[in-house]
């Protein structure tokens, strides 16, 4: 059924660079205007969005599938980590960022291997890996209290991790227009897994602070049956080559390790929805308000997604991302303007409409890069740009919300979006995408 998310990206139909936006979307436009009113028109164009989603192979879905659980479960701890650590176990601010930063670094360090592994040897086996690995270091950093044996329970919680570049390697494999739309799919079951995932542990925190952790390592546990119904891609010739091959032709892409570079920004204020964030709902409204403010995040992503996908077939991916660093900064740095619950959870939703947009550009901007022998290679070395960004935020999030009520920390995150857009738009908008390095 035609729609807004059934129709090839730009480059599909018209032979250009899908990231430069350099043509315009030759979707379907300007019908809604001649048959009533903006409102029903809106509406209609909504529902189009909608239509057609699960008209991908079944083993995407499938994918998909587990892509929900294990977000979702994520999402049902890693939200109350920090509080925990700060008011369960009364760990001081820098060990605090020492246990987040082993979680953040062991998560987007350890997919820089596993991704080149899934491209050797069978995705599903990476797969299978880091959902035992994470709900067990769920499990264990909600039942132990020694800061020590913190950091071990997060840094096998963060190498979990390595369940995403297999995943995000099967969608890349798909042809258009099942590509773009399984992309959106999965931007559309993370915002989803974000509004369950809270929601979940808003209940279990009724029955102690330990529980969401424990449940959700029971969670990754249980994913591990959903793994046996996904097919992985044919593998081309060269896949046969040693994990390291894989990874050198990565690295030797000197247009994505510049795009790996100018995303830190945006991996620096990501962070936050797990650092800065908690610890300022919890400063204004309560421990409670963290899932209100998460499934506010959630919805929000949801609602935005077809506008995001319209928006980045109009203009390009790269032009997407651009836009979607100042969207960001507007979000982050109004939230010190007013300690009012209800202007915290508006900026995070203006916030989230900003993240979905770049996280949709990106995800087609590394699928630009990746052949048949690099799908999951592309997207497990770029894990490491979340590393090192993430792992700045971590510390310096934990540092600048010492005093959790002050405007100064938003203030940074704001100027740090602004940033981030500028250099970009810089030195990324016309440089030319050069596929498999």
């Amino acid at each position: 059924m035609s729609g807004l998310m059934d129709t090839p990206d730009t480059d599909t139909v018209t032979g250009t660079d899908r990231t430069t936006g350099a043509t315009g979307a030759t979707g379907t436009t300007g019908t809604t205007a001649d048959t009533g009113p903006a409102r029903t028109g809106m509406r209609a164009r909504y529902a189009a969005a909608l239509d057609g989603l699960w008209s991908v192979p079944r083993s995407a879905r499938y994918a998909l599938a587990s892509l929900f659980i294990v977000n979702g479960a994520t999402y049902v701890a890693y939200p109350l980590l920090a509080v925990k650590l700060a008011d369960v176990d009364h760990l001081p601010a820098s060990r605090i960022g020492l246990v987040l930063t082993a979680f953040l670094v062991a998560a987007r360090l350890l997919p820089m291997a596993a991704g080149p592994l899934a491209d050797r040897y069978d995705p599903r086996v990476v797969m299978l890996v880091g959902a035992i690995a994470r709900g067990l270091g769920f499990i264990g950093l909600g039942l132990l209290h020694n800061q020590w044996l913190f950091l071990g329970a997060a840094v096998l919680a963060g190498a979990g991790a390595i369940f995403e570049a297999p995943v995000s390697g099967l969608f890349a494999a798909l042809p258009e227009p099942s590509r773009s739309r399984a992309f959106a799919l999965e931007n559309a079951v993370l915002n989803a897994s974000v509004i369950g995932g809270p929601a979940l542990a808003a209940v279990l925190l009724h029955f102690g602070t330990e529980l969401p952790f424990v449940c959700s390592g029971v969670l990754f546990l249980l994913v591990c049956f959903t793994l046996l119904a996904i097919e992985p891609p044919a593998r081309a010739a060269e896949a046969g080559h040693s994990a390291l091959t894989h990874a050198r032709t990565v690295l030797r892409n000197r247009t994505f390790v510049l795009f790996w570079l100018l995303m830190l920004p945006w991996w620096f204020l990501f962070t936050q929805l797990g650092v800065a964030l908690p610890i300022r709902s919890n400063a204004v409204a309560g421990v409670g308000w963290i899932a209100v403010v998460y499934v506010g995040i959630g919805m929000a992503g949801l609602i935005a997604l077809p506008f995001v996908k319209a928006f980045n077939a109009r203009v390009g991916s790269r032009r997407s991302v651009a836009v979607g660093f100042l969207v960001i900064a507007a979000g982050l740095g109004s939230i010190g303007f007013s300690t009012n619950r209800w202007w915290l959870l508006a900026c995070v939703c203006v916030y989230m409409i900003g993240d979905t947009t770049i996280l949709y550009g990106s995800q087609l901007i590394i699928a630009d890069f990746a052949t048949d022998r690099t799908r999951a290679s592309y997207f497990g070395l770029y894990a490491g740009s979340w590393a090192v960004g993430g792992g700045v935020g971590n510390f310096l999030g934990a540092y600048l919300t010492t005093q959790p009520l002050t405007p100064t920390a938003w203030l940074v995150f704001g100027v740090v979006g602004i940033a981030g857009s500028a250099l970009f738009s810089a030195v990324f908008l016309t440089r030319r995408t050069n596929a498999g390095g």
